[in-house]
Order: structure tokens, then sequence, then C-alpha cells
């Protein structure tokens, strides 16, 4: 693969977390006893969550009796409560080339870098566990899923490091090495720009998505949907190298329709196999987007 002038020089993402606090609820599929796991349980001293009504028995604890539901239900009613699940959350980020590109004030990569550290640091604040893994066209760098103040920082330090950004784009390698490493019961964040995919990479979403919850954070910069149509532009493969002369002026409404016509594709896929998706770009705000996107797909305590 030919070397590409990336320069590394100004990396440097502001890893001060923007959402505070952040559980997710995710759908029974990420605790199936189908596949049982080493880090997925019920956790004695995690906590306990509401679970439902049922009519009050003599006996029961008149603590938790409901009066409020009792009165609308004309009859006695308890709360019923059981211990909350420790949910794991792995955040899968790609480093690759592509992501070391930028119009604004931000790359790719800083902007999604600060996505991770935020989603790490708000579900760590929750008391679940929370993992992340740099991939190219391999692994770059991983930390574990844990819980704690030492965790976050170890997922701050491997953002930081320049050495970790930069390469080629497998998305189904990194996939299957994450399902090896999280042997099912967890929720799955992939942070892309999903530029360069593989031709199946979707049926790795597919297989992802029978053992965990998945969603997809597509993060782009404007200039990956709209050139301005002034005249001819150089472009350089992220991936390959190659380089190309493009007359935006004639080309320039075909290209913003086919990334249009890709982006439509890429989310129908993971609708397809009822995973979560959103679209972020690099000169807008994330935290909001993303909280308001979380509230909207599962449920969500902050």
């Amino acid at each position: 693969m030919p070397k590409l002038s990336i320069k590394l020089e100004s990396f440097n993402p502001e890893l001060k977390p923007k959402i505070k606090k952040l559980k997710l609820y995710p759908s029974e599929k990420a605790f199936s006893p189908l596949y049982q796991g080493e880090w997925v349980s019920f956790t004695k001293g995690h906590g306990l969550e509401f679970a439902g009504y049922r009519a009050y028995y003599f006996g029961d604890d008149a603590r938790l009796i409901d009066w409020k539901a009792s009165l609308r239900t004309g009859q006695l009613v308890v709360r019923e409560l059981q211990e909350e699940r420790l949910v794991n959350t792995f955040l899968l980020l790609d480093v690759s080339n592509s992501m070391l590109f930028g119009s604004k004030d931000k790359l790719k990569a800083e902007y999604a870098a600060e996505i991770a550290c935020s989603l790490a640091y708000a579900i760590l604040r929750s008391g679940d566990n929370v993992g992340l893994a740099l991939f190219s066209d391999d692994y770059k760098s991983v930390v574990y899923p844990d819980h704690g103040g030492k965790t976050f920082k170890r997922i701050t330090n491997i953002l930081r490091d320049k050495n970790n950004y930069g390469g080629g784009y497998k998305l189904s390698q990194a996939i299957k090495k994450t399902m090896r490493l999280l042997q099912g019961h967890a929720m799955l964040i992939i942070i892309s720009d999903f530029i360069g995919l593989e031709k199946n990479w979707h049926k790795w979403i597919e297989l992802a998505s029978q053992y965990f919850e998945v969603v997809g954070i597509m993060v782009r910069d404007v200039r990956d949907r709209v050139i301005p149509k002034i005249g001819q532009f150089q472009f350089q493969d992220p991936l390959t190298g190659d380089v190309m002369l493009f007359d935006a002026k004639k080309h320039g409404s075909y290209f913003e329709n086919l990334v249009q016509k890709t982006e439509r594709l890429i989310e129908e896929w993971f609708k397809r196999t009822r995973s979560s998706f959103i679209k972020l770009q690099t000169d807008q705000e994330f935290s909001k987007p993303l909280i308001e996107f979380f509230m909207e797909k599962y449920r969500l305590y902050m």
C-alpha cells in the first residue's frame, strides 16, 4: 500500500467528556441465555430496578405498596424490584487513513475520539463496564471491558497516542476479533466513517447483531458529502494512495447523489438487522444528538 502524506503533528483530540452519565438498557438479545459469557450477569450490589406491579399478598413488605397505583386500580399493588443487569459496552473505533481527514477544525479521527471518550466516561459513571478497540486493517490497541477510573485512564491514553492512527480499513476483521473477545453479551458501538467498506461487510453486522446490541455511529466531514462546484480538485484515495483529478463543476452533483445513496444503503443494512444507526458531522456538536438518539432508541438514565 502506498505511503500517504498524512501529518499527525497537530492531532490533539479534546478528551473532556461532554456526556456526564449514561445508563443504557439494551434489548434482551444482549443478555440471551444461549450465549452466557463471563461479563454479563445479575450482579449483587449493583442496584435495583423497577420490574412492574403485582397484587399485594399478606406478608408482603408494606413499604413496597404503591399507593397511587393502588388508587388507580382499586386494589393494593406492590412494586416488584429486580437486581439491575451489569451492562457491558464495547466501543469499536475506526482509526484508518480516511479518518485522518478534516476540512474544518477537527479531523474525523479527533471528533470520533472525543465521542468515544464521552461515551466511555458516561457509561463508567453509571457503574457499568466499558471496553475499547481501535482498528484499521487490524486491531491497533484494545482496553478490555472493565469499570472504574483506571479503565477511563487507559482509554484516554490510547485515544491520545498518535501511533495508534492510520492504516487500511477492514471492518470485518475488527468485528471478527471483537466477537472472539466478548464472547457475546454486550452493546457494541461502531464509530466510523464507513468509507472503504468491503463487499461482505453487512454480513458481519448481521452476524454481530445476533449476539450483541449493535449501534453504528457514522462520523463524516462536510467534504465527504459536498464539494464546492467551482472547478477541479485533486483527490487522493486514503486507502490506496491513488490520485485523480476531479472536475467538481461537471461531476459534483453526481458525487453528492452517490454519497447520499451509499449512506442510505449503509443505514438500511443496520436497520435490517434491527441495529441502530446515527449520522454525525464534524462541524456539529455531538452530545445533544447522541443523547436524543439513545433516549429514543433505548431506555436511558442520566
